[in-house]
């Protein structure tokens, strides 16, 4: 008995921990959500499901909603598929490829606000040194707009945001295809395997789980990103790259509405847990990947 006891003493303080910095703050923003909270003010009038109906209410909501996932989605096509194919070239034993390996972990160091703030020098349409060399080589003939256009701004944001963080995946797929046994591929390669057979007969389907974990990690890291946009866009032009995060802000610290923001953050919750059930439950492998060789 005591030994048991001692046993649940073990995980205590990370429960504490969890709920500290996790638990306390979800129950303390759905209690918000259901008050008209003056801003500044440290309670206001219960309101119900008042601010839920105002939020459902506003087209601005939705077309947030609609970015989030034209973001999210985005952003995982790039994060998936690029660092595949880097964590296969570095997974072979090249010359110099330590320090390679090493360089890839560069963008994911950088602070956001520096990826912004150079981002934004690069990409300027008058004296932006990107619209000057696609000019120069003769890629475009006018020089664009890439942040500030309606057409590119979410677009150039996807492909700035995945730059910076494609070195997790990348780590998180090299780490799986160094568990695969050099010798499958040996005997492959004997049975007169080629490397596409090799790719689907025997990466692909010794990573896959990975592939598949890191997919739902990375929808749910960037749907609830909100530096990046807010230093670049600011949500902008229009709405067009404004997303739910980007709305939170506005709405508690722009129009001083903290109810009405803490009601998007629990509709924010709710989703991704609900898609997080959806996804482990019914889009989860059932069984483990056979190797064909």
């Amino acid at each position: 008995m005591r030994r048991k006891i001692i046993g649940y003493l073990f995980p205590l303080p990370l429960l504490i921990l969890i709920l500290v910095i996790f638990l306390y703050p979800l129950l303390s923003t759905v209690r918000y959500s259901l008050y008209d909270i003056p801003f500044g003010a440290k309670e206001g009038p219960f309101v119900g499901p008042q601010n839920y109906r105002i939020i459902f209410g506003e087209p601005v909501f939705w077309q947030g909603f609609k970015n989030s996932i034209i973001w999210a989605l985005g952003n995982l096509a790039l994060q998936l598929t690029i660092p595949f194919g880097i964590a296969i070239v570095l997974n072979h034993r090249l010359k110099g490829i330590n320090f390679v390996r090493a360089t890839v972990l560069i963008p994911w160091i950088v602070p956001a606000v520096v990826v912004a703030i150079c981002a934004r020098w690069l990409l300027l349409p008058t004296m932006g040194p990107v619209n000057y060399y696609l000019i120069k080589s003769g890629i475009i003939t006018h020089r664009l707009n890439f942040l500030g256009s309606l057409g590119l701004a979410m677009p150039t944001l996807i492909a700035l945001n995945s730059w910076k963080f494609f070195p997790f995946g990348t780590l998180l797929i090299l780490a799986a295809l160094q568990t695969i046994p050099v010798e499958l591929y040996e005997a492959a390669r004997v049975d007169g395997a080629n490397p596409w057979q090799c790719f689907t007969r025997i990466t692909f389907p010794l990573v896959g789980r990975m592939v598949w974990f890191i997919g739902f990690l990375v929808f749910v890291w960037n749907y609830n990103i909100f530096d990046l946009i807010w230093l670049t866009t600011k949500g902008g032009p229009g709405n067009t790259t404004q997303t739910l995060p980007v709305l939170i802000y506005r709405r508690a610290f722009k129009t001083f509405r903290p109810g009405e923001a803490s009601s998007i953050a629990v509709i924010i919750v709710i989703f991704l847990a609900a898609l997080g059930l959806v996804y482990f439950k019914l889009l989860a492998p059932k069984k483990e990947e056979r190797v064909i060789v």
